[in-house]
């Protein structure tokens, strides 16, 4: 199911329609790049960032500036595929205590293991709560398009907290995605961070 990828999604429910509104919960500038030129043509897309894991105040502050600067592209026409829609941003309030109580006891596991999917259970549920709220047909996330990710786990994840709204099945980083990603962080000068953002991870 999930390994059958073609356009970076598969419907839970119904087939998608042009200008369905998609909730993209974003980790970084440099990883949302791929990810858009898949979906900015389709989807009517609001970018999510919702973050507690990087738990460094000024590493979050300088992650969302380019989050930013990377809609300002988008939407001045710059990017490479250009959007049916706006581009648009929300931010949930840095509160990193929320990602340390659910690592509490997993603070030595390895990335990729439980504590990692404790964190995607935070950040994707995040994420399906204010896309059900605010009235969104689609959430989904750039995570997978990491190479340090584990897809399947993400996308377990996110079809387990989809109760109201559907979940975006993706695994961003076939088709070269990561590698493009990188290319197109570069093309657009935006800042690649080293770790996935949080204390143990660094």
């Amino acid at each position: 199911m999930i390994n059958n990828y073609d356009l970076a999604f598969r419907q839970n429910s119904r087939k998608y329609k042009l200008g369905d509104k998609l909730l993209l919960h974003v980790c970084c500038a440099p990883c949302t790049t791929y990810c858009l030129t898949r979906l900015v043509d389709k989807f009517d897309v609001t970018l999510y960032f919702a973050n507690d894991n990087i738990t460094d105040f000024d590493e979050w502050q300088k992650r969302l500036a380019e989050v930013q600067k990377l809609v300002d592209i988008v939407n001045n026409g710059d990017f490479e595929v250009q959007p049916k829609f706006p581009l648009k941003l929300v931010v949930q309030p840095f509160d990193s205590q929320r990602f340390f109580d659910v690592a509490k006891g997993l603070e030595l596991c390895k990335e990729r293991g439980p504590r990692c999917t404790e964190c995607f259970k935070l950040r994707l549920g995040d994420t399906h709560n204010y896309a059900k709220e605010h009235g969104f047909d689609y959430f989904g996330t750039t995570l997978t398009v990491s190479r340090r990710k584990d897809s399947m786990v993400i996308n377990k994840v996110g079809l387990e907290v989809a109760t109201d709204v559907s979940w975006l099945v993706a695994d961003f980083k076939k088709h070269n995605g990561f590698d493009e990603s990188l290319r197109l962080a570069e093309k657009y000068d935006l800042y690649c961070q080293d770790y996935c953002g949080c204390v143990f991870s660094k």
